[in-house]
């Protein structure tokens, strides 16, 4: 198993960012040979903070092996185990950790170039009073390269910690999308509602993966993951020019063109549906089927009703269909 503790940490759940976990995490790129890009880097920041969390289990069972970690993995490990970017209030505790530490890990990064570079410079200057003495002379230059080379190094080093500062920056203002599936999330639903007048309010739709916990607790977060990614693309592609986004866990909202008649609504989500249900899905490891994949939703007219109003309208006939017997699309009353 991989020694990646930081000595002398405090518990998960009591960790605080220091200077020296930087350091670690990128010994850890390297030993897996992981560039420091800004994915990288969040996942070697979980694995060295939180050695007995579950991203450090998912990497133990790639390492058990003797396989070294791949962007795959990496990838993978993320989307399972890492932190989730649907928090309510601004970013998750892991995230503003990250961030908080990416900014100071850049400010020391940069400190180092700037007093390398003068370190290296004050030796040129000396090598001219030494020049006398060919030992010395040879010493002090060889001196000069290393600090050259060094100082290299580092500025680079600080230029992949700066993209990685602009990244994660980036991400932060990319608030209304979920990161698992690409689909716009409550926050980018929201955002698309506001401000529209009664006339202009569409029909939505609530549509709950049927028996996705029993998929998580028997074959793992990775294919459940695997469950909302298809779910979502098969949505997108059944609905053409509607709003498709994830609603939060294994829910899903669309939102129909202004146009769009309860009839059109219900033929749409229906088709999607079938098309949902027709797709035959096999486990990698096994490849055995997983069986039916399917979803039970509800649609509701949103008019003059508050937001609320009708995704708690959309949910009583979403869960109609539940009690109907799941993979069927239920109109409001």
């Amino acid at each position: 198993m991989l020694a990646r503790r930081v000595p002398s940490s405090p518990s998960p759940a009591t960790a605080v960012v220091s200077e020296d976990v930087g350091p670690n995490v990128l010994a850890f790129l390297s030993r897996q040979n992981l560039p420091a890009t800004p994915i990288n880097y969040s996942f070697g920041y979980l694995i060295v903070t939180n050695g007995d969390g579950l991203a450090a289990r998912a990497a133990d069972a790639v390492l058990m092996n003797g396989d070294r970690l791949t962007d795959d993995d990496v990838a993978r490990i993320l989307a399972a185990h890492g932190p989730k970017p649907e928090e309510p209030q601004g970013e998750s505790e892991d995230a503003a950790k990250v961030r908080r530490h990416t900014l100071r890990l850049a400010e020391l990064t940069q400190t180092a170039v700037t007093e390398t570079g003068d370190f290296g410079r004050a030796l040129e200057a000396e090598q001219t009073l030494l020049a006398g003495t060919v030992a010395i002379a040879e010493l002090v230059a060889t001196m000069i390269e290393r600090s050259t080379r060094t100082e290299t190094q580092l500025a680079k080093a600080a230029k992949q910690i700066e993209d990685l500062r602009q990244e994660v920056e980036t991400a932060k203002g990319d608030a209304h999308h979920d990161s698992l599936t690409g689909l716009h999330n409550r926050r980018g639903v929201l955002a698309r509602l506001q401000g529209l007048s009664p006339a202009q309010r569409p029909l939505l739709a609530i549509c709950d993966v049927d028996r996705f916990k029993t998929v998580n607790d028997r074959y793992g977060h990775v294919v459940g993951d695997r469950v909302l990614k298809l779910v979502a693309k098969s949505l997108v592609e059944s609905c053409g020019q509607n709003f498709v986004a994830r609603w939060g866990g294994e829910e899903f909202v669309v939102i129909f063109n202004g146009a769009t008649t309860r009839d059109e609504a219900f033929t749409i989500l229906d088709r999607a549906r079938e098309d949902l249900a027709n797709r035959k899905v096999k486990l990698r490891a096994t490849d055995q089927p997983l069986g039916l994949l399917s979803f039970s939703a509800g649609i509701a007219t949103f008019g003059d009703c508050t937001l609320d109003q009708a995704i708690a309208a959309a949910d009583v006939a979403m869960y109609k269909a539940k009690e109907n017997g799941r993979n069927q699309v239920v109109l409001a009353d």
